[in-house]
């Protein structure tokens, strides 16, 4: 009876004080963002967690504007110092722009890491700012058979890694944690690769992770996307078969009508739990009038759900 009795208050206290998962993203722009992705995580995130925005900013106006934002949400804001862009940060080569958006992507990802995530005894989650979690999740749950669950890349067939854009890692679980490096540029002297990138090296001398890769459904995949590079829009096929196939790959009812409205680039993540905006820093230099529209279309949407 006593073992028994110790056992449950052995497992009571590792309850009580287990971490909380802790959520970063990185604020380049669009301070309204931040509001509502914080509304997301309260209604739909069932474990104790930690929001932490790392702010971004190029101008001080703009570094101002979303210390105000996160301060009237009352979440923690941590200023990235600009000087980490202006000098080699991760490994460059010599004739890198270290304002290039990935580059600015990989080193604050690194920095996040190196001053808050790599010392954090539980789970983190890396989300891409104007990425929304829109159906309930149980980090916790999802996470208790994995070490690090993300987005994945491919490079010439030979290289894979994640993307920090949606990524999940049970910190207290990975060896070697902090050899994680989140660089782009090349590996092995020869294979380009995006921000995240050098997290290939990680993987490959760490083979006995657990990783899982996340699912993602493409707006270009549903007949949606009006200005999306990868394939040709599709405008003459009619609603209801386009509604046949957004039933038959789980999509609700609100989603579907969203979708109705072609919407331009967005994605879904983890079985349809994460919202992306897609190029909320505006990266491809997208016309006010663009994102004004696909703004008022995703508010529409985001509202709908969160006041049901």
């Amino acid at each position: 009876m006593m073992k028994k009795i110790i056992l449950l208050i052995s497992v009571i206290s590792q309850i009580v004080h287990a971490e909380k998962v802790l959520i970063l993203t990185h604020a380049y722009n669009r301070p309204e963002f931040i509001a509502i992705q914080h509304k997301t995580f309260q209604k739909f995130l069932s474990d104790d967690y930690e929001y932490v925005v790392f702010n971004a900013a190029r101008t001080q106006d703009m570094a101002t504007q979303i210390e105000t934002a996160c301060h009237e949400v009352g979440v923690r804001c941590i200023r990235i110092p600009q000087e980490i862009h202006t000098q080699p940060y991760l490994p460059r080569l010599p004739k890198d722009n270290f304002h290039r958006p990935n580059i600015r992507h990989a080193n604050n990802t690194q920095y996040s890491f190196d001053v808050l995530a790599f010392d954090h005894d539980g789970i983190v989650l890396v989300i891409d700012s104007d990425m929304f979690l829109v159906r309930p999740l149980n980090i916790t749950e999802y996470m208790e058979d994995k070490d690090v669950s993300a987005l994945i890349k491919t490079s010439n067939a030979t290289v894979w890694y994640l993307c920090p854009a949606l990524s999940f890692f049970h910190m207290n679980k990975l060896p070697n944690k902090r050899s994680l490096n989140f660089n782009c540029g090349l590996i092995d002297n020869k294979v380009k690769v995006d921000s995240g990138g050098w997290t290939y090296y990680y993987f490959r001398d760490n083979p006995g992770l657990r990783v899982a890769a996340v699912d993602a459904h493409w707006s270009y995949n549903l007949y949606l996307g009006n200005s999306d590079i990868h394939k040709p829009v599709d405008h003459k096929t009619p609603d209801h078969i386009k509604i046949e196939k957004y039933t038959r790959l789980g999509f609700n009812e609100k989603e579907i009508l969203f979708f109705l409205k072609k919407p331009d680039t967005f994605e879904y993540y983890l079985d349809k739990h994460f919202f992306h905006y897609h190029a909320g820093s505006n990266h491809d230099k997208k016309p006010s009038s663009y994102h004004i529209r696909k703004f008022n279309i995703f508010k529409e949407y985001i509202d709908d759900i969160l006041s049901t």
